[in-house]
């Protein structure tokens, strides 16, 4: 599942949660349900960020390349 597709369900969830919570009221179980699973969602989108993020440090952080050895012995040619 792709960043965007849980950013979406946790926004649908949310709205749902709050129409609940206006309709059914705040203390509802119905509510408590809908906000658990909300909460769930979250963790989930923290995981996947922080591991994206752990990803992109890594890229930024590693060699572009390893050189085994100079250009000029790897080009240099016999006349």
């Amino acid at each position: 599942m792709g960043a965007w597709d849980l950013e979406e369900r946790i926004e649908k969830l949310r709205i749902k949660m709050v129409e609940s919570a206006l309709l059914l009221g705040i203390g509802h179980p119905a509510v408590y349900k809908l906000s658990v699973e909300l909460d769930n969602l979250h963790n989930e989108w923290q995981r996947n960020w922080h591991q994206s993020k752990q990803e992109r440090n890594y890229m930024r952080a590693r060699p572009k390349h390893q050189v085994t050895e100079s250009l000029d012995e790897k080009y240099r040619t016999v006349v």
